[in-house]
């Protein structure tokens, strides 16, 4: 792999990456604002004694929520999904709500007339959650219960509506000893979209933080496997006979003492004095120098010592 070839896969993932990066940023409940219709199957209920537990994927998320129906008061006889288009109207958006509508029917009343209380309870919910109730045989079919909301342990929220048979949240509108109870949580969706993009800007980074350390890693393991593949080469090595031989050691010059650097060169000036005197001199008359006659008085003092006997 050449260098050039892993730049430029570099770059490719990092297109790839940053592409990644601005689709996560859009949450999908965004396309609801330009027409797109993000309906959901509809929930699968479930009964658990009288606990009724419906399981959906509300809008804005992939996964499925839980969410448990319970009365005091009454028997909890069913609970079913109501498509939007039934409750339409141009006092509420339907973008605000979690999840699909719910007809919660309750039997057995007593007495006709009474109230009840329905427990409607999810970790989806929050602590802002409200729960609108609809009733197309009044006026206003559209009313922001009074639920209470109650924030239980395992970031559990439950709200509790209060219900009275024949009121104005009945929707058959008889005290009869039984209630049909429409309504669906409502959150607001600017509120929500706010919250999701505040989230996923916070992911994008620990994302991208991660990729990069990876693609730091890889770009490593990449120069090293280049090194690899281009090892210098090395010179051949001289046979051991072609190997020079040691040198041996030059010889220990002997140090000369002063007294005889001194003798050598007065010896050395005597003779030359001599040599330019000589050649100075006819060649009839004797040659004699300072050396010749100093050595002759020599030899004359030794012969005296020997007739001195």
């Amino acid at each position: 792999m050449t260098k050039k070839y892993s730049i430029f896969l570099s770059r490719y993932l990092m297109q790839i990456f940053l592409a990644a990066a601005v689709l996560a940023l859009i949450p999908r409940v965004c396309w609801a604002v330009f027409g797109e219709d993000l309906e959901k199957p509809k929930p699968e209920f479930s009964r658990q004694g009288d606990k009724i537990t419906a399981k959906l994927i509300p809008r804005g998320k992939s996964t499925s929520v839980l969410i448990d129906f319970e009365v005091s008061g009454g028997k909890l006889t069913k609970v079913s999904g109501l498509d939007f288009e039934t409750a339409a109207r141009p006092e509420v958006d339907v973008k605000n709500f979690k999840s699909a509508l719910f007809m919660v029917e309750v039997g057995e009343v007593s007495p006709p007339g009474a109230e009840v209380k329905v427990k409607i309870s999810s970790k989806f919910f929050s602590s802002s959650t409200k729960y609108y109730v609809f009733n197309e045989h009044i006026e206003k079919p559209w009313m922001i219960s009074e639920a209470e909301n109650i924030s239980l342990p395992d970031f559990l929220q439950e709200l509790i509506v209060k219900v009275k048979d024949g009121g104005p949240y009945d929707s058959d509108g008889a005290a009869d000893g039984k209630i049909v109870f429409t309504g669906g949580p409502r959150d607001s969706f600017w509120g929500y979209v706010m919250g999701t993009l505040f989230i996923r800007f916070f992911g994008v980074f620990i994302v991208l933080g991660v990729l990069m350390i990876g693609m730091i890693v890889s770009g490593k393991i990449f120069q090293t496997m280049e090194k690899k593949k281009v090892k210098p080469v090395e010179k051949p090595k001289p046979p051991a006979a072609a190997k020079e031989k040691p040198k041996s050691p030059a010889p220990d010059k002997k140090e000369v003492s002063p007294e005889m650097a001194t003798a050598v060169a007065v010896a050395l000036h005597l003779h030359l004095s001599s040599l330019r005197s000589s050649a100075t001199m006819p060649l009839s008359v004797p040659r004699l120098d300072s050396w010749t006659q100093h050595g002759r008085q020599q030899m004359m003092e030794e012969r005296f010592l020997i007739f001195n006997k």
